[in-house]
């Protein structure tokens, strides 16, 4: 620093990516600033009280994978791997809608887990026929061998391609689909589907084991201000940028809200594309980098958390078949009248997103009775619904042609995120990957 306003770095957006981002600058001898327009640090992946209830919940249920290597990397920095629940090896209970259930377990054997243990899992499932089983494993070979080729096709698009049938994609890959890339098999990018596969599902090692927070995720990422300020970092919070400071094509620095100007050659821009091009200079966003930012398009999740007063089976997570309820996740509660709580996930879900509320509780309350006969009889005694119509980025054929590069066309500014080019699709990983790439380009 060669002045009180005057940084190595200014990084704009305290999300996961722009932790990220600052971790790294930090590993690479630089001192950034860290500046936040909220009170918070995590982005979306935050968590609050629910008054009623006195519980700590999460504005939407994230799960990890064990190939989440960056994001993890940021969690052990901080000192709080302790607080994540893992998996020995992927483990994931199917209930539907009749009341039955099966189990995907992907146990290898002596201790090799890893795609043997995932095509052995696939293996054991009784709610696919034998003749589609081969056709599971057949592609699962092919991508071990690197023979397919998705281009510019959709997922589903690709699955055909590749064979397999109605009942594969119905039953096992568009729940897989809508957990790591909120959309439909006929929206995403098969390019990016495969590149999940192969990293999380067919990976090595524990690379498809579920990590879970046991906490909730503001008290997850909460210490990172203290690691900052620790190796000479500085966070500022509640106070936004109006405009990033670029002459000549050259960048200078920003100007926050309340009219102080934070100068440096290097910015790390870690925010969402619509609010960049907000605070970029009106002759800069003509650039075709930048104009391209408005093509981005979104999807939706819907979160929900559901109080019921019998105890629910004793289960951590489960997938939901035939349901707009896709997953369960079982929770802890303070509430005295409540005997359980459970966290529900709607990915994509622009099917319901203009349901009421109230609509959507009900209707995912008799789904988990329908599911679990235990709870036949259970009643609801609170709910909390959380509609977020912008939860990521979709990450369609079309997007992930024009998601852009890290490092921008203006001299020194750079673009971290999980919509940028990662390869990966917008996850708390490709959003931590998204900051370690851009940092590396200062």
């Amino acid at each position: 620093m060669t002045s009180k306003n005057t940084f190595d770095v200014i990084i704009l957006g305290a999300g996961i990516s722009g932790l990220s981002a600052a971790m790294h600058c930090i590993k690479l001898g630089k001192t950034p600033i860290l500046v936040e327009s909220t009170g918070n640090i995590g982005g979306r992946a935050r968590s609050f009280e629910d008054r009623v209830s006195g519980d700590i919940i999460d504005n939407g249920q994230h799960v990890m994978m064990g190939c989440y290597a960056s994001f993890l990397e940021l969690i052990q920095e901080m000192g709080m791997m302790h607080a994540m629940q893992k998996q020995k090896y992927l483990s994931i209970p199917f209930h539907f809608m009749n009341g039955e259930k099966d189990i995907l377990l992907a146990k290898g054997i002596a201790g090799f887990n890893g795609p043997l243990g995932m095509a052995l899992g696939m293996l054991r499932l009784r709610f696919i026929q034998f003749a589609d089983k081969k056709s599971l494993l057949l592609f699962a070979l092919r991508l071990q061998l690197g023979m397919c080729r998705p281009g510019s096709m959709t997922a589903k698009e690709f699955l055909l391609s590749e064979k397999q049938t109605d009942t594969l994609i119905e039953l096992i890959w568009t729940p897989v689909i809508l957990a790591t890339m909120n959309g439909k098999p006929d929206e995403v990018s098969a390019k990016v589907f495969v590149t999940v596969l192969r990293l999380a599902f067919f990976g090595s090692g524990d690379a498809s084991s579920l990590y879970i927070p046991k906490c909730g995720l503001s008290e997850l990422f909460e210490p990172f201000e203290a690691w900052l300020n620790s190796h000479g970092g500085i966070m500022l919070r509640s106070n936004g940028v109006s405009s990033i400071l670029i002459e000549h094509g050259i960048a200078k620095g920003v100007a926050l809200a309340d009219g102080t100007v934070l100068s440096s050659a290097r910015i790390i821009s870690a925010i969402p594309p619509h609010a960049l091009q907000k605070i970029i200079p009106h002759e800069i966003q003509q650039y075709e980098y930048f104009s391209e930012l408005g093509q981005i398009g979104y999807s939706p999740i819907i979160s929900l958390y559901l109080w019921f007063d019998k105890a629910f089976p004793e289960i951590e997570l489960s997938a939901i078949m035939h349901a707009n309820t896709q997953w369960i996740f079982k929770k802890s509660t303070m509430m005295k009248t409540a005997k359980s709580l459970l966290a529900l996930t709607i990915s994509a879900g622009d099917d319901i997103i203009g349901i009421s509320t109230e609509d959507i509780a009900q209707q995912c309350a008799d789904e988990v009775r329908n599911c679990f006969p235990e709870m036949q009889d259970a009643q609801v005694i609170h709910w909390k619904v959380i509609k977020e119509k912008s939860a990521t980025v979709l990450i369609d054929p079309e997007t992930e042609d024009i998601r852009p590069k890290q490092q921008s066309p203006i001299d020194g500014l750079i673009l971290a995120g999980d919509w940028t080019n990662t390869g990966l699709p917008a996850t708390l990983e490709g959003a931590a990957l998204s900051g370690k790439i851009a940092a590396s380009l200062l």
